[in-house]
Formats: C-alpha cells, structure tokens, sequence
C-alpha cells in the first residue's frame, strides 16, 4: 500500500512576510481580512522590519519600488536599470541577521530562516522527530533556478576581480544550485535522506514536488522536505530579461497607465505586474518557500496538523521549440492530466470544486497562450466556471520560488476561506480566453468545502511545465477515513491537541518579536572515519548507537538469475 504524502507544516519567506501562521497570505488580503488578523500581521511585519508604523509596514511589503540601496548592498554593481520595480523582502529585513551567517548569499540566507519556520510550524521538537524516524529516511530537495547571483554567490565568483576584489573560498560552494538543499540538510535538520534540486526554470518548485511526492509514495523517504530559494532581484537578472523584452519596464509602465487613464506622471511600480489584463511584461521577486511532507502512518501517529495532501505532479516538455522562451505545447499536458486525475478519482462533480493558481507571469504571450490552456481544457472537462488566480501580481516573479507562492497562498486560502484575486487588474485583455473560466479580479470569499482541490501552474522557460495536484485539507481527511478506523482518527486527534498548543505558544513567541532561525553549526557533527562501526547490513554511530540500514532491493527480479 502506497503512502500519502501529507503536508504537515509549511514556512517561508517573501515579499509579503513570513509564511508561517499565514502571516504572508493575511498581507496580500490585508484589506478583507479582520482587524484581529490585520494587528497579527503588522507585529509580524514590524519585528522583521524594525517599524512600528503601519504606513511603511504596508507601503514597504509586496510588490514594490526597490529600496535605493538595495543593489549596492548585495551586489558589485548597482546601475541604471530600466525599473526599480520587484518583489523584494519586507524593507529593513535580512535574513543573514537571523543567525551566524558568514558572507552567505542571500537566498541561502532566505532558506534559513524559512525552513527554520517551516520545523517550527509543525508543533513538535525537530529533535522528537529525529528520535522516532532514520535520518536515512529524511529528504529535502531545494534550490533556485538561475543561481545564487548575488555577490556571495556565482554573481562574486564572476565579478570580483573586475570589481577590484578577489574571489573567496566559498565563492564556488556558494554557487550550487542545489545549495538551499545542501543547507537544510546540514544546518537546520541533520537529515541524511536524499537531497537535491530538480531543475525546472520557473517550474522548479512543482519539479521538487514531484520528488517528494515520489519518494513518499515509494517508501524511501518518511519525511520529504520540498522547497525553492531565490532572490531574482540582482541587475544582470534584470539586464537579461529586460534583453529579451519580458520585463515590465517604467517607460511602458507610464505609456499604459496613461492608456488606462490612470495618473501617469511617475510610474505605479505597485501595480506594474497585472496578469491576463492590458500589461506590458514580467516583475522579478524573491522568496524561499518550503512544505514538509510527510507519510500518512507517521502524521497520525504523532498527532501533527494536516494542512492538506500533495497528491501529484505532473512535468511535460514542449517538445520542438521556435524559441527557448516561448510557450509550447507541454503545458496542455500537465494541466490536462490534473484534471483528468480529479474526475477519474473524485468524480465529475469534483471539477466543480476546484481553485487554480496560474502562472500568469503579466506578459502579452502569457495572458493568450495560459488562458487558452486553461479555457480549452475546463471546456473539455465541461467546467461551467473555473475561479483562476495569479498572485504573481502581489509577490512578483521568484522563479524557483514562484510554485512556492502558489502553495503557501493555497494553504493560506484553506484555513482562512479567502483567495487573493487578481485585484491589480482591472479588467481583461481583450484576446484572453475567457470561456468556462472565472478570473477572480477581486479576493473571493468562501465557504467550508467549497474547493476541495487546488492546482497549481507553471510555464517556464525553455519548455519546463509543471502542474501539481493539491487536495484540500478535509478532503485529505475524508480520504484517511478510508483507511483509518475511528479509534484510530480519534487518537490522533487527542495527540493532536498537544501540537495545537505548542503552536499557540510559537505564534505568539513571533509575535512578540521572535526572529531567531534554527541554525545548527559545528555540533553533532559525525565523523565516518573514527566514529562509524561498519558491517555488510548496516553502520552504526559508536556515539550514539545510530543504525543506518544498508539494505536495499533492485526492482529487477526477472532478470536475475533463478
């Protein structure tokens, strides 16, 4: 019997805060949700941003005008760029300033502290959990899709000696892209289960998705740590994209405002990103977000909350391309076969009862090429109305990141009955394909088991589509119901309750200031060569008495030998 890969806690880090407790979700709806919400979300916002004041709490989060000295701080270069416009952190905020960081770049920085959040969110010791399951059996795949460009990553590698400086030890590890992966295993978890990242340009989140999925599925892993981390916010990210002509640049900016009739005099970098209505390009953003999966067995037996159930992802390529940046035919498939998941699963009334997250990256090819996916197939699959968001016009464009964003404001959506529309739209291009589909340019509200499946797109460059499945967190809990019996479902909920109250006390650990991340450095460190007893069924840490089983079984049985 195959595992369901549970998502059991969540955490991370963009331009609307922290993700932990829907913190970030509650800023891009700040004006839908309640005052008690709105207090939480300033203390949160203001800790970080070391503020008080509700106006540059707001005016200094989501997608923004770049702090001036942005550039100068984190990179070699800082010129003359054709916008100021991205998704950058809440101002005053660094990660690296969170622990005893030394010249990280900074989405290696934003991992920190967003997997530090992501531990925290599931309500119990990360140490507990070590205790009762095999390092071996703890995976984390994570990593950006350009790089760690900034001037502790490949960007100083690549620059220092024309910027009259020189090129440090740790220049070239700092490059991985791997590396968000390579830190959480080793400065946040000790885990030693697989490790990674899978790829994807901009569909990399979904790409690591689809591991973690699998390796929960299959067994090899119990709990499988998914993620991203990149800050895109870095000029020569700009210059390239600006070079080929998919960034939103203030000059259209003002020409379309004035088009639309809004005051043009100075570009309005708020709302410079505005999916499947009149737009002019892409805004870059960063972020570092991650989810922690876990084995169905293992969640009910420590009580942990269920956020919901990752249950597919799907990965097509265009196949033959006219060009490397352009939209292709892969992402037909991707969606198509979600859906097709849902009615063959769920039944046909369950296509009614879907959200979906589009890429919706805010260029003129996107809005056509995207909302023709989408219409064509919820008219195939005869979905009268499908709701479509794109929060891409908040946060920006975090490249690996950005599937990130889609699964954080998903869950965020779940528990709090409210979706982030399109609201920087104000109306529709005319050559988007509107037909069976609702564009959701004001925040829905809704109620309980309203949508029981959430779909989350992506289109990335050079053919990387990737479009995952997401079950609700109470269909995730009538789908145990099959499996579990009552005494079952009842003891965990009695377990669970110790988890709810230890989550009480972290949030308000935050919101009373707490900023610290989880950060494990020089201790418990082992040593294979001194510490380890190695046998032919397993090795044993003569520290602790750890066992790493060795055991493991080709699936190749008919070609072996009789």
């Amino acid at each position: 019997m195959s595992n369901l890969p549970l998502i059991v806690g969540y955490g991370g880090i963009n331009a609307a805060g922290r993700s932990i407790f829907d913190f970030s979700h509650h800023r891009m709806l700040f004006d839908s949700i309640n005052s008690k919400n709105q207090t939480e979300v300033l203390q949160s916002l203001g800790h970080l941003m070391g503020t008080n004041s509700r106006e540059k709490i707001l005016q200094k989060t989501l997608i923004r005008t770049i702090d001036d000295d942005f550039f100068k701080d984190h990179n070699f270069r800082s010129p003359e760029l054709p916008t100021l416009a991205g998704g950058q952190l809440p101002s005053g905020f660094n990660p690296a300033d969170t622990y005893n960081s030394r010249q990280h770049p900074r989405s290696l920085a934003m991992t920190i502290f967003g997997l530090s959040d992501a531990v925290m969110s599931l309500g119990l010791p990360w140490e507990e959990i070590l205790l009762k399951v095999p390092r071996q059996k703890i995976s984390c795949v994570s990593g950006c899709a350009v790089a760690q460009a900034d001037k502790y990553g490949m960007g100083g590698m690549f620059q220092a000696p024309m910027a009259g400086s020189r090129i440090t030890s740790k220049h070239m590890a700092m490059s991985l892209g791997e590396g968000s992966a390579d830190f959480s295993h080793a400065y946040v978890l000790g885990s030693m289960g697989s490790t990674g990242n899978y790829t994807g340009a901009c569909a990399t989140f979904q790409y690591n998705l689809k591991l973690g999925i699998s390796m929960i599925q299959s067994g090899e892993s119990l709990i499988s740590i998914v993620g991203a981390a990149e800050s895109g916010i870095v000029p020569e990210i700009y210059e390239a994209f600006s070079a080929t002509k998919g960034l939103a640049e203030d000059e259209n900016l003002m020409k379309l405002q004035a088009k639309l009739g809004e005051e043009s005099d100075q570009p309005n970098h708020r709302k410079i990103c505005r999916p499947f209505g009149e737009n002019i390009g892409m805004s870059l953003g960063e972020s570092a977000q991650f989810v922690i999966l876990m084995a169905d067995s293992l969640a009910i037996e420590l009580g942990l909350n269920i956020h919901g159930a990752a249950l597919s992802s799907h990965i097509h390529a265009d196949g033959y391309k006219k060009s490397i940046s352009g939209p292709g035919a892969g992402n037909y498939l991707t969606v198509g076969k979600a859906f097709s998941e849902i009615k063959r699963h769920f039944g046909e009334d369950a296509l009614n009862k879907i959200i979906f997250h589009a890429h919706g990256t805010s260029t003129p090819q996107n809005r056509e090429s995207e909302s023709h996916i989408i219409s064509s197939i919820s008219k195939a699959f005869d979905i009268k109305s499908l709701p479509v968001t794109a929060i891409k016009s908040y946060l920006g464009h975090s490249l690996a990141a950005a599937g990130g964003d889609q699964m954080i404001s998903t869950l965020g959506s779940w528990r709090n009955n409210l979706i982030p529309g399109i609201t920087s739209t104000p109306k529709l291009a005319e050559n988007v394909y509107t037909e069976n589909v609702n564009f959701l340019l004001e925040n829905l509200e809704f109620e309980n088991n309203d949508f029981d499946f959430a779909i989350l797109n992506a289109k990335g460059f050079g053919g990387n589509n990737g479009t995952a499945l997401i079950a609700s967190p109470s269909k995730t809990k009538a789908m145990l119901q099959s499996k579990y019996s009552k005494d079952q479902i009842k003891k965990y909920h009695k377990q669970k309750e110790k988890i709810d109250n230890q989550l009480i006390e972290s949030k308000n650990t935050i919101l009373q200031g707490e900023i610290k991340s989880r950060y494990i450095f020089g201790e418990n460190v082992i040593d294979g060569m001194n510490d380890f007893d190695v046998e032919s069924h397993q090795i044993t840490n003569k520290l602790n008495n750890e066992k790493f089983n060795l055991e493991s079984t080709l699936p190749y049985q008919e070609f072996f030998e009789k």
